[in-house]
């Protein structure tokens, strides 16, 4: 969602847990500037030698990955890919780079074997980090809080992900809409619901 406040890293940090205590393998990559994800889980950028933002740096320059082991912060029973401030300049080079939009998918392709869910948290719009994350993606998840304009902006998603469907990435799906920070016995609820199961 490109609505900021919804939920999106929280979302992503229960999730992981929550797979990893049923025995899954996850791997979670925060695919944000504002590293929110990275420090929720106690690591500051500066403890990572590698990141999202230098790893897509690197392969925007053709330069050779660092080992597996260098990149991932090991955090209890969840791998994660941390972010930092760089990110910000990698998708300003993204940006001004054709054909831009599979990087990540190039980053977390030879990762896919090792684990049973990659989950990557996005930044709040619709702009080059997203379209990667939607372009590396087999399924979405998109979180949304029932306030009064919690379906600003949907549809111009659902619209994105179509056409990434036809044009990049025919595999994406979208796995669902999860409502967060909610209370179901709210008028307020019961109307956006309503709303978005018409949708």
């Amino acid at each position: 969602n490109q609505k900021g406040g919804v939920a999106k890293t929280s979302t992503v940090r229960n999730l992981s847990y929550a797979l990893a205590e049923m025995g899954k393998k996850v791997l979670v990559v925060d695919f944000d500037p504002q590293y929110n994800l990275t420090t929720s889980f106690g690591v500051l950028p500066t403890q990572a030698p590698y990141n999202t933002g230098t790893l897509i740096t690197n392969l925007l320059l053709d330069e050779s990955l660092p080992d597996t082991n260098e990149c991932i912060q090991k955090i209890g029973s969840v791998d994660l890919i941390p972010s930092s401030r760089s990110l910000t300049v990698a998708e300003a080079n993204l940006l001004m780079t054709p054909d831009s939009n599979d990087y990540l998918a190039a980053l977390l392709n030879p990762l896919r074997l090792s684990y049973d869910y990659i989950i990557v948290d996005t930044n709040p719009s619709l702009g080059s980090l997203t379209i990667n994350a939607l372009t590396a993606a087999d399924e979405v998840i998109i979180p949304i809080d029932p306030e009064l304009f919690a379906l600003t902006g949907l549809q111009a998603l659902v619209d994105t992900i179509k056409k990434i469907k036809r044009k990049l990435n025919p595999s994406i799906e979208i796995g669902g809409i999860l409502f967060t920070k909610c209370n179901k016995r709210t008028n307020l609820y019961r109307r956006t619901y309503g709303q978005v199961t018409k949708a």
